[in-house]
């Protein structure tokens, strides 16, 4: 018998407080749902969960900003089906227009309302948004850089790399133009008779007692619905262009094409010798208008494949593989350089996995009436009308272009996001597998603990 130390004692004490942190431990488990409640439960298991919760959190996040594109993307499709609808108008009104029983009067109206179309497609290209973010203006496509004012670019395909292209202007497009010779009557001097003046196979009626400034509104208003500037002009300035002036002052009138090209023609004629020798038609001077050439530099960004279709002020680069740049170069005088380079910029990033670099790039190209070269259309002559109808047809292309991409990158997206959802779940699956804790064997372990400590 040993009376200093009592051994037994001691020996029941230490088993009942190790009893004791196990129930602790059991019960804390019990009351969590968790087998991992401290890092010393599991060091290893903790460290695995923790980057499993970080996964799992970011495959969710992902999930929901698929969803938040595919809204985006729904967005920009409702803009562009009613873009699209508008253009099928401007092209069932082109058609309609290309009828000769339809008067001048008639093809004025049907020009107004195809305007008015135009003028909407230019809103929605503008106005359209989604979260305040801008989607059919052309900031949601690749961003592109000029070193030369003069030329720009308009649009471009998906192919085409981040990279800089050289272009040099060697003929600049200009405009065609008539100068009229001196006008032999003034401002207020009137027409003795009755007599006609057709441009471009518009008849302009000039009536007996009218005078030249009432003539002139006539000429200007017809001109203008077939893209025609009408100025009274008095000599060149120091630039060498025509100078206007004031009706009264102006000894010829001068005619211009609103667009560049040498497909663009003035024709005035008229009926009478006498009308013709007072507004200056005897002696008129045409200058028929350039298309623009230009020389791509193949030691840029282009290939010696690439071949280039020019309309007037309108380049369009095409090569291999669906590459695509269409130039406007306007501003560009003959001999004129310009560095165009392509950047990394204006995607939408749709983030689409819990990871860096886990994205999709959204890109969304301008659909202004620029950009679908529409802006000019005019259907006040037979000839301008036809011409509609082919502009109009390679916008509504153009337009069924952009949302059957736009479709393919919603079905992509719906797809990553039930994917995200799929591995989310598979993932929770596993971390419970580790975090967890079996109620049924820790019940069991906790009743057992219970009976030990009492």
């Amino acid at each position: 018998m040993k009376i200093n130390n009592n051994i037994s004692a001691l020996l029941a004490t230490g088993n009942l407080h190790r009893t004791e942190d196990r129930l602790t431990t059991s019960l804390t488990r019990l009351s969590s749902g968790y087998r991992i409640n401290k890092a010393a439960d599991d060091a290893a298991g903790m460290a695995i969960s923790q980057k499993m919760h970080a996964q799992i959190r970011g495959l969710e996040r992902a999930s929901r900003n698929g969803s938040d594109g595919i809204s985006f993307i729904q967005t920009a499709e409702g803009a562009l089906a009613e873009v699209e609808s508008m253009l099928q108008r401007c092209r069932e009104l082109s058609v309609q227009a290309s009828n000769d029983v339809t008067t001048l009067d008639d093809k004025e109206a049907i020009q107004q309302e195809i305007e008015a179309l135009m003028s909407e497609i230019d809103r929605l290209a503008t106005d359209t948004e989604f979260n305040t973010k801008s989607i059919l203006d052309g900031t949601c496509c690749r961003q592109t850089s000029s070193s030369n004012t003069g030329v720009s670019l308009i649009s471009m395909t998906d192919d085409v790399a981040l990279t800089t292209y050289s272009l040099t202007v060697t003929q600049a497009s200009t405009k065609t133009n008539v100068t009229t010779g001196s006008l032999g009557m003034g401002e207020k001097d009137k027409f003795t008779k009755d007599g006609k003046v057709q441009i471009n196979g518009q008849t302009i009626e000039i009536e007996q007692g009218e005078t030249l400034e009432e003539a002139y509104a006539k000429i200007r208003d017809c001109c203008e619905s077939m893209n025609i500037d009408v100025l009274p002009v008095n000599g060149k300035d120091a630039n060498g262009n025509p100078k206007e002036v004031a009706l009264s002052g102006a000894t010829s009138l001068y005619f211009e094409s609103k667009i560049y090209g040498a497909s663009r023609n003035i024709k005035i004629t008229t009926d009478d010798p006498e009308l013709a020798t007072k507004l200056g038609i005897n002696g008129a001077v045409i200058t028929q208008g350039k298309d623009a050439i230009v020389f791509l530099d193949t030691d840029s960004g282009f290939t010696k494949t690439a071949t280039t279709f020019i309309d007037g002020n309108r380049v369009t680069v095409s090569d291999r593989g669906g590459f695509e740049m269409i130039f406007n170069v306007a501003g560009a005088e003959a001999g004129m350089d310009a560095d165009v380079t392509v950047l990394d910029a204006g995607f939408v990033a749709i983030q689409i996995g819990s990871n860096e670099g886990q994205s999709i790039d959204i890109s969304i190209p301008a659909v202004t009436c620029e950009s679908l070269n529409i802006n000019y259309c005019n259907v006040c002559t037979f000839d301008g009308a036809q011409e509609s109808i082919t502009l109009f047809d390679e916008a509504i292309s153009q337009v069924s272009a952009v949302r059957a991409k736009l479709g393919a990158y919603e079905n992509r997206l719906d797809s990553a996001t039930t994917s995200l959802d799929t591995t989310s779940q598979n993932l929770t699956e596993a971390c419970s597998r580790i975090e967890d804790v079996d109620m049924a064997a820790e019940m069991t372990e906790y009743t057992q603990l219970t009976v030990l400590s009492q």
